[in-house]
């Protein structure tokens, strides 16, 4: 969450009821885990652009705006042996954040009510340093600071990431701000001054003319901020001194402390939304030259938003994705078969898959289409790519024609492509879960406290999952690894027979579970991903 400087910097919008008032203090900024900065995500992307980042066992890392803890939370619960901190200025959230560590039983973790602006050498070196909705949102003095925080603490080998409001996308953006900020200049209650800039938005973006550029961007913006929560509006739009940053700038803002562009934490990230003409413009562009690649591509697509890594200028770096590139990595994909919808083309021997991010690709590769339902079954755990491999030759078996070698290969470059779409995840070390059911199921310790106040938990792929009503809930809290199904089944029971006969409204509460019931569930958690291997 982003970070806010020391009384007086932060000029009237900090300013509240006549005092100077952290706004993160007067309203709560969402705090959860964001999968995209998981150490073990880094460390492969590092590794993969011939890097020797440290491994999650046995790490330091920081987070700067750690806000209430969730993000740095499973990690430390995840790896024990390695060693967290978390910064930040709102003391209601490092008091939640603490409270968290002390309820979790956590001594790696360690969280700190401090102004980035004194984080010091104190603190010592970091393998990872995360900041994640800050940059963006703070005066440019503490920009620079946090950008001389990493070249003061960042390991030899170490990673920084940093996410940002980008240009040239953000300028949309900006029309439907410039229409709130100016309705809210003189309102500084936060409930109101939400209130306020959506109705006004909505006025203006309603009143303007349809078919101009103006008119649909302002449109488009007040459709997206439907969805969006009012503490984030609160925070992240009606932020006055907020500004977005081209590529280009936050890279010379590095340069100047030793560091380099590593690549985005969306990697691979080849050429993103880019098509046509687009596309062979990028192709243009050497591989070595990789933030003229980006800087270009935002150009072209109009990127609102970055997460960019950084390392130090000495090291040096791999550039490009060749043949044989996935073979050292775990694989991961939410595949699965479907039918060809009405309207699309269907051919003999062509398969057609789902991905969770809505593509579908269709499959005639037999090596491919097998590799593809071993994954599938898989989620949300890894394979190995070797293994991989067997098991696709196993399943098609008889069926593989010609040199089993060069097959192989064609199912290389056909994964290899499905990787530079973005549909498959790769991790060095896959993550600790399991989807075998086993004789006393073990759900991770942060799921559990978490189902206790929440209905969002965070999996072991570090992403946030929703678990589906109070019952769900209370079962995922009783997989404590000390439980049979039996035991399961009954806690559960005595669970629904209290609620019953409290004498509240229990709405659609069943009043009694059964050992199907506990089957499907255990199901349902492990493809969450919250058991724990």
């Amino acid at each position: 969450m982003p970070e806010v400087v020391r009384k007086g910097q932060q000029g009237r919008a900090a300013r509240m009821n006549g005092t100077d008032i952290n706004p993160y203090d007067a309203v709560a900024y969402p705090g959860h885990a964001f999968a995209q900065t998981h150490p073990a995500r880094l460390a492969t992307i590092a590794h993969a652009h011939g890097m020797a980042a440290a491994p999650a066992a046995a790490m330091r890392v920081l987070e700067l705006g750690c806000g209430r803890g969730g993000n740095l939370l499973p990690m430390a619960a995840q790896y024990p042996g390695s060693a967290f901190v978390g910064i930040d200025l709102s003391g209601s959230a490092i008091a939640l954040a603490q409270r968290a560590t002390t309820e979790l039983g956590l001594g790696n973790l360690a969280f700190h009510h401090r102004n980035i602006m004194d984080v010091g050498p104190e603190l010592g070196r970091f393998d990872y340093i995360l900041v994640h909705g800050v940059y963006s949102w703070v005066p440019d003095i503490v920009r620079e600071r946090i950008i001389a925080i990493f070249g003061e603490l960042l390991a030899p080998q170490g990673i920084a990431y940093v996410s940002y409001n980008a240009l040239p996308g953000c300028r949309l953006r900006d029309l439907a701000r410039d229409v709130m900020l100016y309705a809210t200049r003189d309102i500084a209650e936060p409930q109101e001054r939400v209130r306020v800039a959506r109705a006004a938005l909505k006025a203006v973006a309603e009143a303007s003319d349809a078919e101009t550029f103006h008119g649909a961007a302002l449109r488009q913006r007040l459709q997206q901020l439907d969805d969006t929560p009012d503490n984030v509006l609160f925070h992240d739009d009606l932020n006055p001194g907020a500004r977005a940053f081209a590529l280009h700038e936050v890279l010379g803002a590095a340069e100047q402390h030793g560091l380099q562009f590593l690549a985005e934490a969306s990697f691979p990230n080849m050429y993103g939304a880019a098509k046509g003409p687009a596309q062979a413009m990028l192709a243009g562009i050497p591989v070595e030259e990789a933030a003229r690649r980006e800087q270009t591509l935002d150009l072209l697509i109009g990127r609102a938003f970055r997460e960019t890594l950084l390392c130090r200028q000495d090291v040096p770096l791999r550039r490009g994705v060749k043949p044989g590139a996935l073979k050292p990595y775990h694989l991961a994909a939410q595949a699965r078969l479907v039918e060809a919808g009405e309207g699309e083309e269907t051919r003999s021997g062509v398969d057609r898959f789902a991905f969770d991010a809505g593509v579908k690709l269709s499959v005639d590769l037999p090596l491919c289409k097998a590799a593809l339902r071993r994954l599938g079954a898989a989620w949300p755990a890894g394979v190995a790519f070797d293994d991989l491999v067997a098991q696709a030759v196993a399943d098609v078996g008889a069926a593989l024609q010609g040199d089993v070698a060069a097959e192989i290969a064609r199912l290389d470059e056909a994964l290899l492509a499905i990787f530079k779409a973005g549909l498959l995840d790769i991790r060095l070390e896959p993550p600790a879960l399991t989807t075998t059911i086993s004789e006393r199921p073990l759900a991770s310790a942060v799921a559990r406290w978490q189902a206790t106040t929440s209905r969002e938990v965070t999996d072991l792929r570090h992403r946030m999952v929703a678990l589906d009503g109070v019952v769900v809930r209370k079962f995922v809290g009783l997989l404590d690894g000390s439980r049979t199904q039996e035991t399961i089944l009954s806690d559960l029971n005595a669970f629904l027979d209290e609620a019953h006969g409290s004498g509240r409204d229990v709405g659609d509460l069943p009043r009694l579970a059964t050992a199907e019931a506990v089957a499907v569930h255990l199901k349902d958690v492990a493809r969450l991903g919250l058991l724990v291997s």
